[in-house]
């Protein structure tokens, strides 16, 4: 198996997770709201990351690179949750904000080059384009552009910049594990200054903690140690069209949980995500065997 075809299945588990987690997260919203369950998901995470911050110490592997880029990933990973969180309170179609935050397939290859990072080729422009129409055809999105909407293009800009800052944070990070618990413990630091202490109550009922649990495992800390060592071998550019399988998976697992039925608008919308995902593998393919021809 090639190393990029190793790192495209294993960047497949991160949407994976996160789609799995999603019928246990609908289910505890109804005891927390999600800012609170925002913060404990992360702080839980960083927690368990602890022995990662102790064993750094010891082997004096701390550097100031990682420090830096956990920071700022974890600043954009904080306007992608607050501003996303601050749209959802409002009175604006779920599919519309779903639609908008999927845009960042399209804004990861036009920021790339502002980053310092590579120029993206046509085909992945073009494999961006057609996860965008997949995620539209998903969410049966209507535009109607308000006050809103800016609050979400702010949160894809983040969700975009933080895809790029982790694949650049990968190349030069001395401890991959140290930058995860960074990221981490700064992305559950900052909400907890903007929601000034309203999440300090601790969570009591045990569904709460058992949701915390498994996302702070499987849907933060194993995606983003993925995302860390894998990201850079397939890009940015990839990766994000990879983590728009997310509303396929979550839609498919809320199916086998609470039986809600999948309209033919995901089974075409995930088809397309999917296409998206390998075209440009396979125009590669197509080029090779015309050019050998």
């Amino acid at each position: 198996m090639s190393e990029q075809l190793k790192a495209t299945f294993m960047l497949l588990l991160a949407p994976l997770f996160w789609g799995v987690t999603f019928p246990l997260m609908h289910l505890v919203l109804h005891y927390c709201s999600a800012d609170f369950f925002v913060f404990w998901r992360f702080l839980i995470a960083g927690v368990l990351l602890i022995p990662v911050l102790i064993l750094a110490i010891r082997r004096r592997t701390i550097g100031k690179i990682d420090l830096y880029y956990g920071l700022a990933i974890g600043l954009m990973n904080c306007g992608a949750f607050l501003f996303q969180a601050i749209a959802l309170e409002s009175q604006k179609s779920s599919s519309e904000i779903a639609f908008l935050t999927g845009i960042n397939v399209i804004l990861v290859p036009l920021f790339m080059p502002l980053l310092g990072m590579r120029k993206p080729q046509i085909n992945e422009i073009i494999a961006a384009f057609i996860c965008l129409f997949g995620v539209f055809i998903i969410n049966n999105a209507k535009f109607s552009f308000s006050e809103v909407d800016i609050l979400v293009i702010f949160s894809t800009i983040c969700i975009a910049i933080g895809m790029i800052l982790v694949e650049k944070a990968s190349l030069v990070s001395k401890n991959l594990q140290l930058l995860t618990f960074y990221q981490i413990i700064f992305t559950s630091i900052i909400p907890f200054a903007y929601l000034k202490g309203i999440v300090l109550p601790i969570p009591s009922q045990h569904i709460v903690w058992f949701a915390l649990g498994c996302c702070a495992i499987f849907a933060t800390i194993v995606p983003i140690l993925l995302q860390l060592k894998y990201q850079h071998v397939i890009g940015s550019n990839k990766a994000a069209i990879i983590y728009s399988l997310e509303a396929v998976f979550a839609m498919v697992f809320a199916l086998l949980v609470f039986g809600e039925s999948i309209t033919i608008n995901v089974v075409v919308g995930g088809s397309i995500i999917i296409f998206s995902v390998i075209y440009n593998d396979i125009i590669k393919l197509f080029m090779t065997r015309y050019i050998k021809s």
